[in-house]
């Protein structure tokens, strides 16, 4: 729960509240909007659990001046089928339409040699069939109708067999260069299809759906240090290699152009600010150490620890100015419903996103994949911590002999234990993962904070 909303207790914290409300009016204000009407998120967080699905919630836009004096400016895209990366804009179509793509493609080159057959075997000399009936052969290609042209082309596209008299075409030229050129489109076909299926279903962002973020980031103090910390964990058995983290704020940069020459009414200075939207600044984590490439063992949940300290994006500089132009001087006030109260209403202010980033490869394809996740000021719980989901398989804590038999049955049936049948070391139990619970105020010792 915030700071800003909790009720004091005393008729002095009382003033100094409605003091500190007066002080933040707008902000405040902006804090009380609905969702709905807040800017959206730069990275969704629409899927099952409040999970990402790793859109990117970006617009782009390219604008061209015609070479026409009388034409205005216009919006073009710049990305299309008929762009020199062909491959990739195709690779990156959604399945369905890929594949009905490829199937047009097929159907038009089996058409178009379809017609050509049929055009070269009209060129031979008309013959009269025992019959009556009329037939061209040229070559001894046998093709009279279209029916019969695109039974042969699609013979020689899928190396079905001919059917015609002479499959020897009478040792003549054309019809040898004719299906030569087709079994190469064929084969060009081919590859090209193949790799873009393959690419399609291999890719490694049905695989990052199985890594989990924590519903809620987390800030705490431990021994007068806020910390901000996320849990991720792996749903399957099957863990990344070299998976690493990495975490980046996007906020709005404002930056005062005038002196703050301008007083307002209650004291504070204003001035003419000018705003860059949407600067990324990377936030150096604690844990893991990114001096040893910020690498994290996937087989159990891990919690990642960011130091809220000067260095910190989310942290406000000693004199910085909001939206409106109004200076923010240090808060000198130190009672505990006033200690994150400064990060809020700077990331307020800033209108502040934390995107997550995970990396690893897959040890069974060797693809590369990235799962993504954000936090904004609404996902922050402070004061607050995560609740243990990590328990060893011979503890009794708070947990049953039923219980513990049911989780031991579960590892059983899904493979996680060995071909001997033995119990697991540990269990996860993931119906936790997203628990967090009220800390004290400044904590003496955090597990996941050394201790230097």
């Amino acid at each position: 729960r915030s700071t800003i909303d909790r009720k004091p207790r005393t008729g002095r914290e009382q003033a100094k509240m409605h003091e500190a409300r007066d002080l933040e009016e707008p902000l405040l204000r902006r804090r009380n909007v609905d969702n709905s009407e807040r800017a959206p998120r730069i990275l969704d967080r629409d899927g099952a659990f409040h999970q990402s699905r790793g859109k990117w919630s970006i617009e782009r836009q390219s604008r061209g001046v015609r070479r026409t004096h009388q034409s205005p400016s216009r919006r073009c895209v710049p990305c299309n089928i008929w762009d020199p990366d062909w491959f990739h804009n195709l690779a990156y179509k959604p399945t369905l339409i890929l594949m009905g793509i490829l199937f047009f493609i097929y159907s038009t080159i089996v058409f178009f040699f379809a017609f050509v057959y049929l055009g070269v075997s009209k060129l031979g000399a008309p013959a009269q069939t025992d019959d009556g009936s009329i037939k061209h052969s040229f070559c001894g290609m046998d093709i009279n109708n279209h029916m019969e042209a695109l039974y042969f082309s699609l013979s020689t596209m899928t190396t079905i067999g001919y059917g015609v008299s002479d499959y020897y075409f009478g040792d003549c030229w054309t019809p040898l260069l004719l299906v030569l050129c087709q079994s190469c489109a064929a084969i060009t076909f081919s590859a090209v299809a193949i790799g873009l299926l393959f690419q399609r279903i291999s890719r490694g962002q049905k695989r990052s759906k199985t890594i989990l973020f924590s519903d809620k980031a987390v800030a705490c103090r431990v021994r007068g240090v806020s910390y901000l910390m996320f849990r991720v964990g792996e749903l399957r058995r099957h863990h990344l290699i070299e998976a690493s983290v990495r975490a980046y704020c996007l906020k709005h940069e404002r930056i005062p152009v005038t002196d703050a020459a301008l007083s307002h009414s209650n004291g504070r200075n204003i001035a003419e600010i000018e705003t860059t939207h949407f600067v990324a600044r990377h936030m150096q984590l604690l844990h893991p150490d990114e001096t040893f490439g910020s690498h994290i063992l996937m087989s159990l949940p891990q919690v990642i620890v960011h130091r809220l300290d000067e260095k910190s994006p989310l942290v406000p500089p000693q004199v910085w100015y909001d939206a409106e132009g109004k200076e923010h001087l240090p808060h000198t006030e130190h009672d505990d419903a006033f200690r994150f109260k400064p990060i809020e209403t700077f990331i307020l202010d800033r209108d502040a996103e934390v995107i997550v980033l995970l990396e690893g490869t897959d040890e069974l394809t060797g693809s590369a994949l990235q799962a993504r996740h954000s936090y904004r000021l609404e996902d922050i719980a402070w004061d607050h911590y995560f609740a243990p989901c990590v328990f060893p398989a011979t503890s009794r804590n708070a947990t049953t002999d039923a219980e513990l038999e049911s989780r031991w049955s579960w590892f059983r049936r899904h493979g996680n234990c060995n071909a001997m049948g033995s119990t697991p070391a540990c269990t996860v139990d993931f119906s936790k993962f997203h628990d967090i619970v009220q800390v004290a105020k400044d904590c003496n010792a955090c597990a996941f904070v050394p201790d230097r």
